[in-house]
Formats: structure tokens, C-alpha cells, sequence
């Protein structure tokens, strides 16, 4: 009985990073506003499923830093380019 959001980040394969969304037109989204238990970021046959808080833990540090960018669709969002490696680290 455990909500999983499932992120798919197209690009991260060519620039080595995923988009970790936190708002969007100026309002919380993605991650700062789901109620999933995990997130499961997908990148083209990699899977990589780790419990929400713990991904919120790992992306507040580079708030405010030169991994916090605006991205998304027409860069409407706001969110953390996250190196890969960071997260297969974990595993």
C-alpha cells in the first residue's frame, strides 16, 4: 500500500543529470508537493527507486546553487539537475 511517482527524465542519458522538479509557474510541484512514499526516476533501462524523503534530503543542499535551475517544458519549472551518479551511489 505505497505510492510510487514515476519520473521519466529523456535526456539524462546524453547530460549525465535528472530534473528533480519543485515548481512549476511559481506554485510547489514534482517533489515538494507529491504524496508518494518513493520516487522511480527512469532513465532509458535504468530504474532508480529510493523513498521520497530520502531524494528530498539528497536535492535541498543544492538549492539556491548552480544545480538549481529552470527546466521543464518552456522552462516553467523550477528544479535540481541531479548528477546520475549521485543516485546509483546509493544503491
Amino acid at each position: 500500500n505505497k505510492l510510487i511517482e514515476v519520473k521519466t527524465d529523456f535526456i539524462a542519458k546524453d547530460t549525465g543529470n535528472v530534473f528533480i522538479e519543485y515548481e512549476c509557474r511559481g506554485k510547489p510541484s514534482g517533489i515538494a508537493k507529491t504524496n508518494a512514499d518513493f520516487y522511480c526516476i527512469a532513465v532509458e533501462h535504468l530504474l532508480i527507486i529510493l523513498p521520497t524523503d530520502k531524494l528530498k534530503d539528497i536535492v535541498r543542499p543544492f538549492l539556491g546553487t548552480d544545480k538549481d535551475r529552470l527546466g521543464g517544458d518552456n522552462n516553467l519549472s523550477k528544479g535540481i539537475l541531479l548528477p546520475i551518479k549521485i543516485l546509483i551511489k546509493l544503491k
